[in-house]
């Protein structure tokens, strides 16, 4: 006779934890298929903070090509946070600021609909690229 635990631990093992049944969204991608509501997911993320930095007019004294890769992840009640910001060192020398930009964007974004696996909704980690090509400007007196 197989015993509820061994049943469960079956379960557990057949579940790819990996992946999950309902990719987190915005309430303005969520009638959306799957696909295409996971696009527009990115999409707002990314909106977000392109606006954020567009507002500050970045001044740079060097052009920046940096691809940033922003560590994201959202909570079972739909809270998304940055978990860690990754850039060149010469883009953390003439800018900054740019973590505290991104880190506002992030938090300033609406409420997400968290992701869910079976049902059930789970946190999900993600890295988020962001390409920054900001032009050498010069300053004059």
């Amino acid at each position: 006779m197989i015993t509820e635990q061994e049943i469960v631990a079956q379960k557990k093992e057949s579940i790819n934890l990996d992946t999950v049944d309902e990719f987190p969204s915005f309430s303005n991608c969520d009638q959306l298929e799957k696909e295409a509501q996971k696009k527009c997911f990115f999409q707002t993320l990314t909106n977000q903070i392109y606006g954020r930095l567009s507002e500050n007019n970045l001044i740079v004294t060097k052009t920046i090509n940096d691809t940033i890769k922003v560590a994201l992840y959202i909570d079972t009640l739909g809270i998304v946070k940055v978990s860690s910001i990754e850039k060149s060192d010469s883009t953390h020398k003439y800018i900054p600021t740019l973590d505290s930009l991104i880190t506002t964007s992030i938090d300033n974004l609406p409420k997400a609909l968290p992701a869910h696996k079976r049902g059930i909704p789970v946190t999900t980690k993600f890295i988020l690229p962001i390409i920054l090509n900001v032009a050498e400007q010069t300053i004059e007196n």
